[in-house]
């Protein structure tokens, strides 16, 4: 492996005190180390790493010599060309060996070159260090205090103490008192070189080590060591804050969300001077830490109580391992620092892993914050260094040192995915675990056995299940070889309470005044109410929901810094904590809890008082009794939401239950309450319309008495894949788009004509024919024989509708095998032929597949169904149904199913809507076809050939004119069989803007906004005066251009707005965009094209109506006559067209 240059391990100032010092060569970073250190593990023996290929080696291996080199100079040069073609060849070889591919290769080495700090940045940073450590120095010694002193002595200097809560009682007589640290170091991302830009300022971490003359042994117990501890960081800000010579703005802050561990920030004064380090975008925080050998750490271990919280015996007691991990914690950064950088000297790309870790990371929303999940890159990057040295079975290594960058963040995730940490904690070093991971609470582990120090004590079982599942999405992403995923694993912002989630709340977090158990007890276990009252709630759901949700997911925010004059708030943040679920499409919506048997009277007892009230004994049909609780499935509310509401208020709370808000929530109501979407029967609907096209199809293949018979019967139509907007209903035949389409085959003949034309007439005669044998099966089902207009003679002209007595309405229409050969190889007019083909594929072959797959599709998703219709809802909301086809709008939606990366298939209507429309507003149609592989069988070399043809379509046609959106999928690989010519591009366009649009009023109003419905109803409109003029038409019963009720001799219906606006673009073609919304038919709207608007001279065939508007001054002749459009009368030509459909014309600009 060609390996990187790599700057050598080296502190950003070279700090000393005492016998220790941090200088540039690792030997004596090792010497410095702790008596107690994490076990090396990173000899070379036996390793398998990668070597290098010498030059030499490379010459040998293509048929070269030293001495055939020095024979001429024409060998030598020859020597060098082979030599760098080697070398090519090595790094192409390594990039397939040790990367994705050699883009993904690229993609990488650019992401990080651009999240690089820039070192010229960072020089103040060095200096201030320096000076800061000399100001440390120079603070002199205290004497003992008592707690009313040491509060006198700090309060002189206008701050105070950020005692943790409880505070010391104030007759408190153990003493505080102030000596020079022990130790002075720099640790952290800041001295391993790891940190990366970010919108946040990163942290420069300063450890100063407590002296152990400041303590006594039972110092460990009831909270001494931490008000020990506050005081020391307190005597520091004191003498710090005196120093003018300091640019620093210093603050309180607390370490990764710890209360019990309060930290000094540091942060730079923009004033210009040689201390000033804003531009470097960093903090820096004085960390107090200690010795390992202060305390005995056999008596912090985690599973023993240091919290008297009664008068009880020490071994009656809980264990405390919170506070326990915590005095841990402190004595673990130095051994920490060097366990990374042993790991990073032997393996060239450690160091890089690390930032590819924090910026996945990162996106997900984790760090090393209480609430952040108490997983960042810290924590990742010592799992890394432990799995380099262990982690496999009997102690096997998981990582080599011969992994690349790529290869050892990837083979990180594989194994945060494929093992539970929480049954079988990762150990580090080799002594045995002195304790029972139990203690923890179910929470996962990293332990360091040496001193029984577990490294992710900060995670709670949900945070890590969290981890776990995005670390298994994102392992399936990089597995996936048919996709370039990067995007998704590194750049896209995932963690998102709208897009990630398919049901999110927002609940109020009560104050810890009300918990009368957590001030007397909960707080011993954890400081943090918010973190207590989250775990609490994640217990309760993870109950009462079972597998309704396969992840949960509670957050919350927590301001961690204060002022230093101000006293320590015993409650930071807003108060709230988000609640989000990941739902199991299969079981979210099961109406009935089944609990325990009667008999089992014990586990019975358990469930009613876990449920309350909703609990209730039920016989079931196999004679079983059990206890179960009944959900209603036809309430405003989903089941889900009924759940939690009920468990909130039962366990929390009425105000909790009440304080909840439902993210989605004006959405959800609005969409309940649109007649044409329809509420939760939706389903049975359309399975009574399928029932009906299931007769049909039975009535069709008996018919006997035709020369040729039906052999099969295919569905053609949206309302037959559970696509339609509106819900199939009997008897509600109001337009044409209320028959469902079906395209037949009839059995297979030689005597069919040759002529295109005379075959268009004999499929009309066999339809007629049909017609009559139905009539003669039963005089209940009516028919009507119709003709398309506007088509070719070559091309299918008939249909055949059929009323079933069932109120469902059909269209029949005639395939014939030979019909596409016959049309692709048409001789007289090729083009006319050309446009006929593509018309019979799409119309017949192409919709009967795609109806097909996209209703096994919607079996396969159960929320599919709803969410595309909501889609359509959407686009035809923005009048662009003229431009846009059914198929393509279905295709975009169901690819948010067949990859959602990096978030999962949506279990839920809205979920799958909002995502549809963050796709929309984020496709870069110009550069990325869409492709979708809804069976996945499409090989690599199919989908190379889909993006070799996409790319040959944009080199012929750059500015997009011809096809703007590329959509392939596995029955139609051309990609442009509904994107071709519309949407065209400036269609194209504003579908982007109305979806980015859309998207920004989710993302501002962010839950408020959601649970609005006048304000989520923002999104389905489109202001009117955004177009250039608009036609008003005339409503009858609230449709434009709709019989008041169906025909009772099944006359023809007829789309008289459809054709109307298409008479219209067909006029005034090229001039002007026509807009309108197929489900209101209120209005056209209309666009001219710019072009048209501005002066030219006159010519003969201008293509548009035109006026005078002056004349060309620099010609002597005057000849040249300018004009531009005249748009007044365009607009009364097309009101004229109109006739009584138009109410008025409206010029807008």
């Amino acid at each position: 492996m060609a390996k990187r240059k790599r700057s050598e391990f080296k502190s950003a100032t070279t700090l000393t005190t005492g016998t220790r010092q941090l200088v540039n060569e690792e030997k004596d970073l090792e010497e410095s180390a702790h008596p107690v250190e994490y076990s090396d593990g990173f000899d070379d023996e036996g390793e398998d790493d990668q070597s290098d290929l010498s030059k030499q080696e490379v010459d040998t291996a293509n048929g070269l010599s030293a001495a055939d080199g020095k024979k001429s100079s024409k060998v030598s040069k020859m020597k060098i060309k082979v030599s760098q073609v080697a070398d090519d060849l090595h790094n192409l070889q390594e990039a397939v060996q040790l990367y994705k591919s050699n883009i993904f290769k690229m993609e990488i080495d650019e992401l990080l070159a651009e999240l690089k700090i820039d070192e010229d940045k960072t020089n103040p940073v060095d200096r201030i260090l320096h000076k800061l450590k000399e100001s440390i120095e120079k603070i002199e010694d205290s004497s003992e205090l008592l707690l009313s002193d040491a509060e006198k002595l700090i309060s002189k200097s206008g701050i105070s103490i950020p005692f943790p809560d409880p505070r010391p009682p104030k007759d408190a007589q153990y003493r505080f008192k102030y000596e020079s640290p022990s130790d002075y170091n720099l640790v952290g991302c800041y001295l391993l070189k790891t940190m990366i830009k970010s919108p946040e300022r990163f942290g420069v971490d300063v450890i100063v080590n407590m002296p152990k003359s400041i303590f006594h042994e039972k110092d460990t117990l009831n909270y001494r060591y931490f008000h020990k501890r506050a005081f020391y960081l307190a005597y520091i800000a004191a003498y710090l804050k005196l120093q003018k010579d300091l640019p620093f703005e210093l603050s309180y802050e607390l370490l990764d969300g710890d209360h019990l561990r309060p930290v000094l920030r540091l942060d730079s004064r923009k004033d210009g001077g040689e201390f000033d380090f804003h531009r470097a975008k960093c903090y820096i925080r004085i960390i107090p830490g200690i010795d390992q050998d202060v305390f005995t750490l056999t008596k912090v271990l985690p599973s023993r109580n240091c919290v008297r919280y009664n008068q009880n015996p020490a071994e009656s007691l809980n264990p405390t391992p919170y506070y326990n991990s915590n005095i841990l914690n402190d004595t673990c950064f130095f051994p920490n620092t060097v366990f990374l950088h042993k790991a990073a000297k032997s393996c060239d790309g450690f160091k890089d892993a690390i930032k590819l870790g924090e910026i996945w990371l990162r996106q997900r929303g984790f760090d090393s914050s209480v609430d952040g999940g108490g997983f960042g890159s810290w924590e990742w990057g010592i799992l890394m260094a432990t799995l380099l040295q262990g982690g496999g079975t009997r102690g096997s290594r998981i990582l080599s040192k011969g992994f690349s960058n790529y290869q050892l963040f990837k083979a990180t995730l594989n194994y945060l995915a494929s093992n539970d940490f929480t049954k079988t904690p990762v150990n580090i070093g080799k002594e045995p675990l002195a304790f029972d991971m139990g203690v923890f609470g179910g929470g996962p582990g990293l332990v360091n056995n040496d001193i029984n120090f577990n490294v992710l004590y900060r995670m709670s079982v949900s945070s890590y299940r969290r981890l776990r599942h995005e670390a298994s999405l994102t392992v399936t992403e990089l597995d996936d070889i048919k996709g370039d995923h990067f995007d998704s694993v590194f750049l896209d912002k995932v963690d998102s309470l709208i897009y990630q989630y398919d049901f999110a709340a927002l609940i109020k977090i009560p104050s810890s005044r009300d918990d009368k158990v957590y001030r007397d007890i909960g707080r011993v276990f954890n400081p943090s109410y918010y973190a207590y009252f989250a775990s609490k709630v994640y217990r309760t759901l993870h109950r009462g929901l079972g597998e309704r949700a396969s992840l949960i997911s509670i957050k919350f925010s927590e301001t961690s810094k204060w002022p230093l004059t101000a006293a320590r708030p015993s409650s930071l943040g807003d108060g709230t904590c988000t609640l989000g679920l990941i739902l199991d499409p299969e079981h979210s919506e099961r109406v009935i809890v089944h609990g325990p048997s009667a008999e089992k009277k014990a586990e019975a007892e358990e469930f009613r008082k876990f449920w309350g009230k909703k609990s209730e004994l039920r016989r079931f049909k196999d004679g079983s009794i059990i206890e179960s609780v009944l959900w209603e499935p036809h309430s405003e509310q989903s089941i889900v939401s009924q759940i939690i509401a009920y468990l909130l208020e039962r366990h929390f709370g009425e105000a909790t239950a009440k304080s909840m808000t439902t993210v989605g929530d004006g959405l959800a109501q609005m969409f309940a309450e649109d007649k044409e979407l329809g509420n939760g029967s939706a389903f049975t609907n359309f399975q009574q319309n399928l029932d009906a096209f299931e007769f049909l199809r039975k009535l069709l293949i008996d018919i006997n008495d035709l020369p040729l018979r039906v052999s099969s019967v295919m569905p053609a139509s949206q309302a037959l894949r559970y696509a339609s907007i509106r819900l199939p209903a009997e008897f509600s035949i109001k337009s044409v788009h209320d028959f469902s389409d079906v395209v037949i085959e009839l059995e297979t003949s030689s005597k069919w004509p040759d002529d295109l034309k005379a075959v268009q007439h004999s499929k009309a005669a066999f339809l007629l024919g049909i017609a009559e044998s139905i009539k003669n099966i039963d005089a209940a089902i009516l028919t009507q024989i119709g003709l398309d207009r506007d088509l070719a003679t070559i091309e299918n002209f008939s249909y055949l509708d059929i009323l079933l007595p069932s109120g469902y309405a059909f269209r029949v229409r005639i395939q014939t095998e030979r019909e596409a050969i016959m049309l692709r190889n048409y001789k007289p007019d090729q083009d006319l032929g050309r446009r006929a083909h593509r018309n019979f594929e799409r119309n017949f072959s192409l919709a009967a597949r795609h109806t097909t797959e996209f209703h096994t599709m919607c079996h396969r998703f159960p929320f599919l169904s709803p969410t595309v219709r909501r889609v359509k809802k959407w686009f035809h909301s923005h009048y662009l149904s003229p431009h846009v086809d059914d198929v393509l709008i279905e295709l975009v939606t169901l690819s948010m199913f067949l990859k959602p990366f990096p978030w999962t298939a949506p279990a839920s209507a809205t979920t799958g809507f909002l995502r549809t429309l963050y796709f929309l507003a984020h496709w870069d149609w110009r550069a990325e076809p869409l492709i979708l592989d809804v069976d996945n069988t499409l090989t690599i070399g199919d989908i190379q050939s889909i993006r070799d043809t996409f790319k040959s379509l944009r080199i012929n046609d750059p500015e997009c004119a011809q096809t703007a959106m590329f959509v392939a999928v596995n029955y139609e690989q051309s990609g442009t069989m509904w994107t071709s010519p519309n949407p065209s591009k400036v269609i194209a366009s504003r579908i982007t803007a109305l979806a980015r649009a859309s998207c920004e009023v989710l993302k501002t109003g962010n839950a408020i906004v959601l649970n609005d419905k006048s304000a989520a109803g923002r999104i389905f409109v489109s202001p009117l005066i955004d177009f250039d003029f608009v036609i008003h038409l005339k409503t009858m019963n609230g449709q434009a251009g709709r019989e008041l009720s169906y025909p009772p001799k099944m006359e023809s219906l007829c789309d008289y707005v459809g054709l109307y606006c298409d008479e219209l673009q067909t006029i005034f073609d090229g001039n002007v965009l026509l807009f309108r919304n197929v489900l209101k038919n209120d209005v056209i709207a209309g666009v001219w094209d710019p072009r048209i608007l501005t002066a030219r001279n006159w010519k003969v065939y201008l293509g548009y109506s035109a006026q005078p508007c002056s004349t060309d001054a620099s010609n002597a002749d005057n000849k040249n006559v300018l004009v531009k459009a005249n748009i007044m009368a365009m607009v009364r030509e097309m009101e004229r067209l109109g006739g009584d459909l138009v109410s008025k014309v409206e010029v807008l600009k």
